[in-house]
């Protein structure tokens, strides 16, 4: 398991015209600094919203050094993912449910300088892609129905992770378990304890007076929960 829970505030929830100042809200020093940025890349086709796409990302790239999760809820990623490795993403997540040839995919993005992720709705089942997710450094299990923030967290998809963190713990897998949707201070802990190592949270960190001081707040409430389990 990671050393520490990591959080990755997800700029879906943040002002859309200040991204610079929302993502240096949460770039400062020590506890109170995101692990990752999440960025959530809605086409309209894969998913119903339309959010942002690889322009943006490269400008929020030059404006911080906080390592870029890239969320890619799109049609195609076989053609489209590798142009957010290559422009400097740290994490590229594409959805299993979408990607033609998954396995050549992951070995694209990390040509490319980036980790891969793997990412399942709610309703997609785990056991039906483990030969792939060895081929991944990343699973994202989804806790919402991708498409809009703000949603209702899932607990049933922490049976998925519960999963993953023994195939992860017993060797059979090598991937960095995350999960996002409806993770605020009540839900991370369920999920930490379900063996999440990093934690995409939106309105938790957004909506509050001070996102840096939430990015602190989740981080320990999710060490907590681990300890105690």
């Amino acid at each position: 398991m990671a050393h520490q829970p990591l959080i990755a505030p997800s700029i879906l929830s943040a002002d859309f015209a200040r991204l610079g100042e929302e993502i240096a809200a949460v770039a400062g020093e020590g506890e109170t600094r995101a692990d990752w940025i999440h960025v959530d890349v809605m086409d309209g086709h894969f998913v119903p919203n339309l959010t942002l796409g690889l322009p943006v990302v490269q400008s929020l790239l030059k404006s911080t050094d906080v390592p870029m999760d890239c969320h890619l809820m799109i049609e195609d990623p076989d053609r489209w993912a590798p142009g957010y490795a290559e422009a400097g993403a740290h994490n590229v997540t594409v959805h299993v449910e979408a990607a033609h040839d998954p396995v050549m995919l992951a070995k694209n993005l990390r040509a490319a300088g980036a980790k891969a992720g793997l990412s399942i709705k709610p309703g997609t089942p785990l056991e039906d892609h483990l030969d792939t997710l060895k081929h991944y450094d990343t699973l994202l299990v989804m806790s919402v129905e991708p498409g809009f923030g703000g949603q209702s967290f899932i607990p049933s998809v922490l049976d998925k992770v519960r999963t993953a963190r023994g195939l992860v713990d017993t060797g059979h897998l090598t991937v960095l378990v995350e999960i996002d949707g409806g993770i605020n201070a009540d839900t991370i802990e369920q999920a930490a304890e379900a063996g999440v190592d990093c934690f995409v949270a939106g309105s938790a960190v957004y909506g509050a007076a001070d996102p840096g001081a939430a990015v602190a707040a989740l981080r320990a409430s999710a060490a907590k929960a681990r300890e105690a389990h």
